[in-house]
């Protein structure tokens, strides 16, 4: 279902578990197999701008269970994927189970929703990267 379009209080929703996912994954189906009994929601931030789903979603988890976001892993419009659903939980009154999955060659790999928090500071990873060079 597309996110945009689904009722935020409807029955795919509430208490229902969501899956988050950028519509370049619907060409490796098999990986949405993976996450059976959620409600599986596509979304493209090349079409439409992540703040229009930020507000979508803000709604939804009020009376859904648990957010999965899956992209495919090193886009640049997917990755805010998982920066808006981190926000979303950051604001948002009920704090719900949230998880991050990227798709890399040919694999689904969990990412760690300190590690989406540190990607969006450019200088924390250039301070890290630096610092790690500097031991060897």
């Amino acid at each position: 279902m597309e996110l945009m379009s689904t009722n935020a209080k409807g029955k795919n929703v509430r208490g229902k578990k969501l899956l988050l996912y950028g519509t370049c994954v619907e060409e490796t189906p098999q990986f949405l197999d993976k996450f059976e009994g959620y409600t599986k929601l596509y979304f493209c931030p090349e079409k439409e701008h992540i703040n229009m789903a930020f507000y979508k979603l803000m709604s939804m988890m009020a009376v859904a269970k648990e957010l999965v976001v899956l992209t495919k892993d090193g886009s640049p419009h997917c990755v805010q994927m998982h920066y808006i659903a981190e926000e979303v939980l950051k604001y948002s009154a009920v704090k719900f189970p949230l998880r991050h999955f990227v798709i890399i060659n040919g694999e689904i790999v969990e990412i760690d929703g300190q590690d989406v928090k540190l990607s969006r500071y450019l200088s924390k990873i250039r301070k890290m990267r630096l610092s790690k060079l500097g031991s060897h």
